[in-house]
């Protein structure tokens, strides 16, 4: 392995080293031995457990543009109505979207401020206040919202940066749509979750960069690195086949 950190409080190695799968690196996951090698005596993890929804590293640092440039690229686009079952880091807490929404709105009505619209970076915002529904669409006329990987070489193995090494273990070329999502279930173990941020200026909600988390309840007895999977959208790989470029990786 190239590089990488040891989670201690979950006894789990985040790592990077050459991808079994793609060509330059990618993302491997193994149990943190921390036996006394002199000795030869194991260490004492044996087996862990990684609850769905824990993060295990950042995704990047970087910035946003209206302009695709490389494959590591993220959409910061939101599916419709889809604030309930979308999940987000707010306020160092994993929660739905719509929480993280409401607790804006919730800060903002206090201040007699009751304009949702612009509550959320790049799309448009719908409050009921009596029945606490929320809907949101994207604004079509914002272009800026890919995510644009910038790491310093000296950042370049920290936490903040090696979920960007993360493959999708999911393509095949000759796998439709159901098809693709069917793969990814099965060997994508990994999920990138924005972390939003109450812009001190506008009082709404901003991303600043994407998290990588467990998709699913993550078993491992492994302390040798098991390269593990992110899903970057069937749209991706259509463009692909299609364009000969990728576009942004989404859901």
């Amino acid at each position: 392995m190239e590089g990488g950190i040891a989670v201690g409080e979950l006894a789990l190695n985040v790592l990077t080293g050459p991808s079994l799968v793609a060509p330059g690196r990618g993302l491997f996951l193994c149990i943190h031995d921390d036996g006394d090698e002199d000795s030869n005596t194991e260490g004492a993890v044996e087996e862990i457990i990684i609850p769905q929804g824990t993060p295990l590293c950042g995704y990047a640092r970087g910035y946003f543009t209206d302009q695709q440039e490389g494959d590591k690229s993220v959409g910061f686009l939101f599916k419709e109505n889809s604030a309930d079952v979308t999940a987000v880091f707010y306020n160092q807490k994993l929660m739905t979207l719509g929480d993280a929404v409401w607790s804006v709105y919730e800060e903002c009505r206090a201040e007699e401020n009751t304009d949702s619209s612009n509550l959320l970076f790049g799309h448009t915002v719908k409050v009921n206040a009596d029945t606490c529904d929320i809907e949101i669409k994207a604004d079509k006329e914002f272009l800026s919202r890919i995510f644009i990987p910038d790491t310093p070489e000296e950042s370049q193995f920290a936490a903040t940066s090696l979920g960007v090494y993360a493959n999708d273990l999911a393509y095949d070329p000759d796998s439709n749509e159901e098809q693709y999502f069917e793969n990814s279930e099965k060997n994508n173990i990994l999920q990138l979750v924005w972390r939003l941020a109450k812009d001190e200026i506008s009082g709404n909600l901003v991303p600043t960069w994407p998290v990588v988390v467990a998709r699913q309840d993550v078993r491992l007895l492994n302390t040798v690195p098991m390269e593990v999977g992110l899903q970057y959208g069937y749209n991706y790989w259509d463009a692909v086949a299609k364009e000969g470029t990728s576009k942004y990786i989404s859901d």
